[in-house]
C-alpha cells in the first residue's frame, strides 16, 4: 500500500478571484449570518512553494499525490487560457513525477470559475438569472471541454484520472442544504444538479477512456437505515461508470427508527468531547470511529469489485492530541477489513483553508508555518509498518 497527501486547489493555493468559492466568502449577507469565516485564503502558498511542501512528504515517505489543477485558475473566461498558470502546473507536475510521486489528477474539488457560477446571483435570483453552475446543462459541456484541455497539456505525468471529489457533498451542500455557494435549499435543484454532475462525469469518462478513470466519494458509515445507506453511499455511484474508486472517509452517521441522524454519533457530536458511545471527537465534533472505515471498504469492494484508493482520511485537531491514535487506528481498519488498499492518502500534509470555516479546523501533519506535529514523524513510522497491508 502507498502513502501519500490529498490536496485541493482553493484550499491550498494562493487565493483566487475568478473562483466562486472566492466571491461566496466576501459575500456581507454569509459573513454576517455567520455561515462563512470573514476572511478569505490570504495564507495559501502551495503555488510558490510547493518544491518545499513536496519535499517534505518524501521525507515522510510519500509516494502518491492528488490534487487539483483549478479551473477558475487555468481559464479567465470560456475561450481564454492563463498560460502562466499551464506553466506552473506544469512545474508542479514536473516536481512531482522527479520525485518518483504517482499523481491522481483530480478535474473538480468543488469550486467552479466565476463565468460559469455566479453564486450570489444565483441565490438572490433564486436559479433565475446568472451563471448557474451545476443547476444548468451549459456547465456540463463547459466541463467536458475544460477536462480535454487538461488531458492535452498535464496528461505525460498524470498516472490516475478522478472527474470530480466528493459529487455527493457538492450537490447536497449546494443545492440541498445551501451550506456551499449558491446556497440553495430545494429538492428539485438538487436533482437536478445531481442530474447534471452523473452526466458530466459520464460523458468525460467515456472521453478519457483508456486513462483509467475514477471517481472520489465521501463515504460515512451508514448504520440504522438500509434506505439511508443506499440514498447516501451508492445511488449516485450506481449511474456512473469508473476504473476505480476513491473512498472519503472521517466517521459514521446513525440513523433512528423515523430515519433521523441521531446526535451524539457520528457527525452530529460538540467538538472536542465524547460521543454517546464514548469515543473521542474531534474540532469539528465527528465521532473517531475507525471501525467504520473497515466496513464500508469490504461493502465498496463487494459492490463494485474495482480497484481502491483511500483518498481521504484525516481529523480536525489543533492541539494533535487526537490525531496519533486516529492514524493508526484507521491504519489498522484497512488491514483489518482484508480488503485491497492501493493507498492511503491522508488529508492533509500542511493545514488547509477549510471552505466555511477557514483556518480554524487543522487537519495537517504541519501546520502553516511547516512546523511538524509528533503526529508526522508516527505517519513516517506508519508508512514502514502498513506498506504491506
Amino acid at each position: 500500500m502507498k502513502f501519500g497527501f490529498s490536496t485541493s486547489a482553493f484550499q491550498f493555493e494562493e487565493t483566487n478571484t475568478n473562483s466562486d468559492w472566492y466571491e461566496w466568502l466576501k459575500d456581507e449577507v454569509n459573513i454576517t449570518s455567520g455561515k462563512v469565516v470573514p476572511y478569505l485564503p490570504y495564507m495559501n502558498y502551495y503555488l510558490t512553494r510547493y518544491m518545499k511542501i513536496h519535499e517534505i512528504a518524501e521525507k515522510l515517505n510519500a509516494s502518491i499525490w492528488r490534487f487539483n489543477p483549478s479551473w477558475a485558475r487555468l481559464f479567465k473566461d470560456s475561450k481564454r487560457v492563463d498560460d502562466d498558470a499551464v506553466k506552473k502546473y506544469r512545474e508542479i507536475l514536473k516536481d512531482l513525477k522527479n520525485r518518483g510521486f504517482t499523481v491522481i489528477l483530480c478535474l473538480n474539488h468543488f469550486d467552479l470559475p466565476l463565468w460559469v457560477h455566479q453564486p450570489i446571483i444565483a441565490r438572490d435570483f433564486l436559479l433565475s438569472k446568472g451563471k448557474l453552475g451545476w443547476y444548468t446543462e451549459d456547465t456540463v459541456k463547459e466541463f467536458l471541454s475544460f477536462s480535454k484541455f487538461v488531458v492535452d497539456n498535464f496528461s505525460e505525468y498524470v498516472d490516475l484520472w478522478c472527474t470530480f471529489n466528493e459529487p455527493n457533498i457538492l450537490a447536497n451542500f449546494s443545492y440541498l442544504t445551501g451550506i456551499f455557494p449558491p446556497g440553495i435549499t430545494s429538492k428539485n435543484a438538487f436533482q437536478k444538479a445531481l442530474t447534471n454532475i452523473v452526466t458530466a462525469h459520464n460523458l468525460v469518462y467515456e472521453e478519457l477512456k483508456g486513462l483509467k478513470v475514477g471517481i472520489i466519494y465521501n463515504f460515512p458509515y451508514v448504520q440504522g437505515s438500509k434506505e439511508m445507506e443506499e440514498n447516501i453511499a451508492y445511488s449516485f455511484l450506481e449511474k456512473v461508470k469508473f476504473d476505480w474508486i476513491g473512498v472519503n472517509y472521517y466517521s459514521r452517521i446513525v440513523y433512528d427508527e423515523n430515519g433521523s441522524p441521531k446526535k451524539g454519533y457520528g457527525i452530529f457530536c460538540q467538538p472536542n468531547s465524547v460521543s454517546l458511545e464514548g469515543n473521542p471527537t474531534s474540532d469539528y465534533g465527528w465521532e473517531v470511529y475507525p471501525k467504520g472505515l473497515e466496513e464500508v471498504l469490504k461493502a465498496v469492494n463487494n459492490r463494485f469489485n474495482k480497484p481502491i484508493y483511500v483518498t481521504e482520511n484525516g481529523i480536525a485537531d489543533s492541539r494533535d492530541f487526537l490525531r496519533p491514535n486516529f492514524l493508526a487506528q484507521h491504519l489498522e481498519a484497512i488491514k483489518n477489513s482484508g480488503i485491497k488498499v492501493e493507498a492511503y492518502l491522508h488529508w492533509s500534509i500542511i493545514d488547509n483553508f477549510e471552505w466555511n470555516f477557514g483556518y480554524e479546523m487543522k487537519f495537517g501533519l504541519y501546520t502553516l508555518d511547516l512546523k511538524p506535529r509528533p503526529s508526522s514523524y508516527l505517519f513516517k513510522e506508519f508508512t514502514e509498518v502498513y506498506s504491506n497491508a
